[in-house]
């Protein structure tokens, strides 16, 4: 349950609250590393201690996203491993462009890093990769965590028509959604829950008054802001996504051999519900949380979050 009322948090100082959270962050993303893999050279930082979790961000993103919105991870006994896929900040493109070619990349990080073996915790745009790591990587996975993760061809959703495009894929218009997200927080998540999801307006509005009760999930909207900021340093990473996930057909997920654990929300609009129930239904003994009304978000930000990330920490460390 989070720590903060919502009288404490929203009727004291707001801008207090935020600049605290925005000065923990940056001591998070300052972990950065650069390595050089029999691959090519790979961005990451790690954060926590513990069993290593493998956490493969979307788009777009970075390894800050991973760190950012998985720090809970760490704070429930687990080693947070985030890498920056090719074309995101600090791991060129030439790095791995395909999702197979990422995985492969993933693999010589931890090679170069003295790892073994890992977890998988992965979504969105990352999906395809993390997938691909499992079914080439068997013997060095634990167990994986799929949020609402590209499995099969995706394509840019029929609601990002050109303003929608300028908003969340341009410099200016990431400069106005972190701008926004620390100013008036309440416009901002009903933003992204109407281009995120397929809820009616009044589903919205629900979910967003009892998101603004919760400091937990109003940290991880900032945190979401900020890992899309900077668009010049991961427009390659989403050009090459747009690309590569647009030829991809139906992944062989019946190869994966590790347990798994697909999350999914009904209600996401961006990677539609398909992608999780064919994951649930290949991947062999495969189990699965469907978040009702879900968005998009709906692991970091919905009515159910904190359950379904109570789930996700039991899951994990059953299979460790």
């Amino acid at each position: 349950m989070p720590e903060e009322s919502y009288d404490t948090l929203f009727t004291s100082d707001f801008s207090q609250w935020v600049r605290a959270d925005v000065a923990q962050q940056d001591e998070l993303v300052a972990r950065k590393q650069t390595v050089t893999t029999a691959k090519g050279p790979v961005e990451y930082a790690t954060i926590g201690k513990g069993p290593v979790v493998l956490a493969i961000h979307g788009g777009p993103g970075g390894y800050d996203q991973g760190i950012l919105l998985f720090e809970w991870l760490a704070r429930a006994g687990f080693t947070v491993l985030a890498p920056s896929r090719p074309g995101y900040l600090g791991t060129p493109v030439s790095s791995g462009k395909s999702p197979a070619e990422q995985a492969d990349l993933y693999a010589a990080l931890l090679d170069t890093l003295g790892i073994d073996n890992v977890a998988l915790v992965f979504g969105s745009a990352g999906g395809a990769s993390g997938y691909e790591f499992a079914i080439r990587y068997p013997k060095r996975v634990t167990a994986l965590v799929a949020a609402d993760a590209v499995v099969s061809q995706y394509l840019m959703p029929a609601n990002a028509g050109p303003v929608v495009q300028a908003l969340f894929l341009s410099g200016p218009g990431e400069q106005l959604i972190s701008y926004f997200s620390k100013h008036f927080p309440k416009q901002t998540l009903h933003e992204f829950l109407q281009q995120e999801s397929l809820l009616r307006p009044e589903q919205i509005d629900r979910q967003v008054e009892a998101s603004l009760k919760d400091p937990d999930q109003m940290r991880l909207l900032l945190r979401f802001a900020r890992s899309m900021s900077e668009y010049s340093l991961r427009k390659a990473g989403v050009d090459n996504d747009m690309e590569g996930l647009a030829s991809i057909s139906d992944l062989p997920v019946e190869k994966i051999l590790c347990p798994a654990l697909i999350i999914h929300g009904t209600h996401d609009s961006d990677v539609l519900f398909y992608h999780g129930v064919y994951a649930r239904e290949n991947i062999p003994n495969a189990e699965n949380v469907w978040v009702r009304e879900g968005s998009h978000l709906c692991l970091w930000i919905s009515p159910q979050s904190h359950d379904v990330q109570a789930r996700i920490i039991a899951f994990l460390t059953l299979h460790k």
